[in-house]
């Protein structure tokens, strides 16, 4: 397997690369716009930012329903996505100041249940307080040899039967570098005190091997 973070980014832009690769179109900055869907980004409410996603023509429609803005589905300028997509600057002004006149929370109760897809923009503590982030064990406690107590956030990836109970905390400066050099790569202790002479590791006695 050969996985690294550059061909991952790459893989990501998905349609953005697409338009290059196929039509030499450079990408341009929209935000959280979608730069060939609209509308399909956030917008501000009375009191956060909430995320909605019309990426046909049918969910344009339950958007403006639920928005109280069903005749902006038959105005010329909006009735395809690609009028919409034209006249983006318009619709987005109109969509923004529906959005502003109620709270993120007023917002949710009008989309639930509608099968349109929408999301908040959450900040750290709405994230961390989240019941299913909690009920995914996303945030780790452990004991940590000068902070004392540390919360951190969990791995992303579970695996069925291979649950772990305990976790490491997070090392301190230099705390396994006598430990590496010494079991992994075989220096002696000439070779640590040379190195530390140099400055090149912390002056630190090799610790030994965990099982």
């Amino acid at each position: 397997i050969d996985c690294n973070l550059l061909s991952t980014q790459v893989a990501c832009i998905s349609h953005i690369a697409a338009n290059y690769l196929m039509a030499a179109q450079e990408a341009r900055r929209w935000g959280t716009g979608h730069e060939s869907i609209v509308p399909y980004q956030a917008f501000k409410t009375s009191d956060g930012y909430l995320m909605v996603g019309a990426g046909n023509d049918n969910l344009f429609k339950k958007l403006c329903k639920i928005l109280g803005l069903a005749h902006l589905t038959d105005d010329p300028l909006y009735v395809s996505n690609e009028r919409r997509v034209v006249n983006r600057k318009q619709l987005i002004a109109i969509l923004a100041q529906r959005f502003s006149e109620k709270s993120t929370e007023e917002w949710f109760s009008a989309f639930e249940g509608s099968g349109f897809p929408y999301g908040p923009i959450n900040n750290m503590q709405q994230v961390f307080s989240n019941p299913q982030v909690l009920h995914n064990n996303m945030v780790l406690e452990m004991e940590h040899p000068e902070a004392g107590t540390v919360r951190v956030p969990g791995p992303a990836v579970k695996y069925t039967g291979s649950a772990r109970e305990t976790h490491s905390p997070p090392p301190t400066l230099g705390q396994h570098t006598a430990e590496v050099l010494t079991h992994l790569l075989q220096y002696n202790e000439q070779q640590l005190q040379e190195l530390s002479q140099v400055g090149a590791i912390g002056s630190q006695p090799p610790q030994s091997q965990e099982s």
